[in-house]
């Protein structure tokens, strides 16, 4: 009954005033993930979802997780210790969704599954990004590898998004917030200025808090039932700086540097009195983590104007990632210890993009160009027994590994029937190699990894008239496997060995939907269907004679297959309704199902049906919003033993005062009713309520505070 009233009253909500409407002329949101340029998202043929810096301030964001929490069929994933993992498209998320900053690719995640050490592309901080863009499905035709699930865009702020006029002049700004759910108060101060052609902007941030909390009824004890999270202490510093200059009317060059760090200590009351077998009981466990990462870039834009382009857009950035981890922990069979963890990856990253205007009508907008990505990944493990005074290398379960993509594309956005039809073709070949190399903590030697891939997109955007417009997609994607997919080793516990023959996987999607927008309503149903061959999944062999252990490893799957639809609509109430100026109210929904062909049964990384369903209001002083957040229950896995979770309705608030054009203040209480609930994500294999589950349990009511002051 849920399901069927819910996207009832959806559909009606954002179809119907939609095409009672009147005809009328609109300025539709410019988007850049779908082709590489700025463009209105009118004429896109695919779902382009955007997170402005306004909504992010609206909803007083925490992270990137809160900024994307309700955007239809997407999300954030990961949390706690460390950190974000990632983001879910549509049920595909991890290495199969690429995340950039400012286009420069962020390294792949890596998680060898134990508490010691995951290395995540989260390294980015929430104040400094003007959008987020998420380009769901196949994005390989534009940004390659890892983008068979989509693509993330964080893009940081330029000067133009802080000055206010088009003259000579000086910006500051100064955000303090609050955050109860971790304790966290953080301070970013921002400095932009313009002189003549030069333009720079200074952005410096230091936040001090401490654990995300989880339930507040979770129990605060120490070992395998403790409910609560972990206590923690964690600090971040984050600077920004960019400068561009205008040499003259074809040349424009510019500079960015960028500096993230983050430490978190962590008491980690949940380990102690766990036993692993007899003589190995943890006590005294506590971890000190170490993040950091550091881009340097150039860029160049010139307006060549020639046969070969109108204008050639190039940059080249250097950026080190790394993570240290220091895990201490007591057993009775080797003492105290200190497992430290170090993992690095530096990137080598060129892109070139040109740009033409052909045709005897100027109708041909082409894009194309290419990019080289060159990437060292190393681990450092070692096992210190601090009793003894002794050391000895960890094993690192991944070698060190050197990865190279590159590639090429080409991209035909037609304009044709006035401008009424834009159809849109691409295509991309890419090559990758990647040479693992053996060391003391990983011996095995394996050759390199090596392939290419060609993948096509056609699509088109037909405008019924100015209110409304059809579009659909046809495109491919591809993904590499990363160093962990190849070479994993694990042998403790269970026996986990490597495939160095792993293929790329593949998918082909298809996308069709339908937009609309008026003085009165707005709104985007689209649905999809995608197929995945050679999907790269864990498999269990059998059990190990000699040692009676499960044995698994890597193997490409036949298909799977991902469908569903989503929606997402506003309402304008006070045109439609005669309501108070800048009123206005949202329904979104996300349905999707996906499943392994051999087996039947459903991939754990598909959401359950989730819809939001907000009111608001908007003016020049004050506003503010109330979001109902509703998930169904989630009761089909991978694994028949998996845990279900139940279905749950979260209420956030948030409000805003301007007292004076240059200060606003801001308020938000999220889960205002408490409600007790668990992320389909969090939950494995113990149920609700028994020993252990409430430590993944969401946050109960919390609340912030944000004053910005911008002069």
């Amino acid at each position: 009954m849920f399901t069927k009233t819910l996207l009832s009253a959806s559909i009606m909500l954002a179809v119907s005033p939609a095409t009672m409407a009147k005809p009328t002329s609109f300025l539709d949101e410019t988007v850049v993930t779908a082709t590489r340029t700025t463009q209105a998202k009118k004429d896109v043929s695919s779902s382009i979802e955007s997170e402005t810096r306004q909504k992010m301030d609206a909803n007083l964001v925490h992270d990137v997780k809160d900024a994307l929490k309700y955007t239809p069929g997407v999300a954030a994933t990961g949390g706690g210790r460390f950190g974000i993992s990632g983001f879910n498209i549509r049920g595909v998320e991890g290495s199969r969704v690429k995340t950039m900053i400012d286009g420069v690719q962020q390294p792949a995640p890596y998680n060898p599954g134990a508490n010691e050490q995951r290395s995540y592309p989260n390294a980015v901080e929430i104040d400094t990004l003007q959008a987020i863009e998420v380009n769901k499905g196949p994005a390989s035709t534009l940004y390659g590898s890892d983008a068979i699930g989509g693509a993330v865009l964080l893009k940081t702020k330029d000067p133009s998004d802080v000055l206010v006029t088009d003259e000579d002049e000086h910006r500051f700004g100064l955000k303090t917030s609050y955050a109860s759910v971790n304790e966290e108060f953080k301070n970013t101060f921002t400095w932009a200025m313009r002189q003549g052609e030069l333009e720079t902007l200074v952005m410096a941030t230091y936040a001090d808090g401490g654990e995300t909390k989880t339930h507040g009824s979770g129990a605060d004890v120490a070992g395998p039932n403790r409910g609560a999270a972990n206590p923690a202490d964690s600090e971040l510093g984050n600077l920004l700086g960019k400068v561009y200059y205008q040499v003259n009317d074809d040349h424009r060059v510019g500079a960015t540097v960028e500096y993230y760090k983050k430490q978190y200590d962590e008491d980690e009351l949940s380990q102690n009195g766990y036993t692993i077998m007899p003589g190995f009981t943890y006590t005294d466990n506590y971890n000190e983590d170490d993040r950091e990462r550091i881009r340097v870039g150039v860029e160049h834009q010139w307006q060549i104007n020639s046969a070969l382009a109108d204008d050639i857009d190039w940059s080249f950035n250097v950026q080190h990632s790394n993570s240290t981890f220091e895990n201490f922990d007591t057993t009775g069979f080797i003492g105290q210890r200190n497992r430290e963890r170090i993992a690095k990856d530096k990137t080598l990253q060129f892109d070139a993009q040109f740009a033409k205007l052909a045709g005897a009508n100027k109708d041909h907008q082409l894009n194309y160009g290419v990019n080289l990505v060159h990437n060292d990944f190393e681990l450092n493990n070692t096992d210190f027994r601090l009793g003894t005074g002794t050391a000895g290398a960890g094993n690192t379960g991944v070698p060190d590994a050197e990865l190279l993509q590159w590639g090429v594309f080409l991209q035909d956005q037609m304009y044709l029937l006035d401008d009424k039809l834009i159809v849109t073709a691409g295509a991309r070949y890419d090559r990758f190699e990647a040479k693992p190399s053996s060391d003391t903590g990983y011996i095995n030697d394996f050759d390199s990894n090596k392939d290419d891939a060609v993948t096509l997109k056609l699509g088109s955007v037909y405008h019924l008239n100015n209110n409304l417009s059809v579009y659909g997609q046809i495109s491919q994607g591809f993904k590499a496997p990363t160093a962990e997919d190849l070479y994993y080793f694990y042998g403790m516990g269970s026996i986990f060995n490597p495939n160095p023959n792993l293929k790329a996987e593949k998918s082909l999607a298809y996308e069709l939907g339908l937009r609309g927008q008026s003085e009165l309503a707005s709104f985007e149903l689209a649905s999809f269907y995608t197929q995945y061959s050679d999907f790269i999944a864990d498999a269990q062999l059998g059990v190990d004679t000699a040692t009676g252990k499960d044995v698994f490893t890597k193997q490409n799957l036949d298909e799977v297959t991902i469908y569903g639809a989503e929606l997402s609509s506003t309402l304008y109430l006070d045109t439609a309704l005669g309501a108070p100026k800048g009123s206005y109210a949202k329904a979104s929904l996300a349905y999707a199902d996906g499943e392994e062909k051999d087996s039947g049964r459903s991939l754990n990384s598909v959401a359950p049906l989730t819809s939001v369903l907000g009111l608001g209001i908007d003016t020049d002083n004050y506003g503010g919003q109330i979001n109902w957040t509703l998930v169904a229950s989630k009761n089909d896995w991978l694994e028949e033993d998996h845990a279900d979770t139940s279905g749950y309705g979260v209420v956030d608030l948030s409000a805003y005062y301007k007292p004076t054009q240059d200060l606003t203040l801001r308020a938000g209480l999220f889960n205002a009713f408490d409600k007790k609930y668990w992320s389909y994500r969090n939950v494995s294999g113990s149920e609700h309520g028994t020993g252990g589950a409430d430590i993944n349990s969401e946050p109960g009511r919390n609340w912030s505070l944000v004053v910005d002051y911008q002069f």
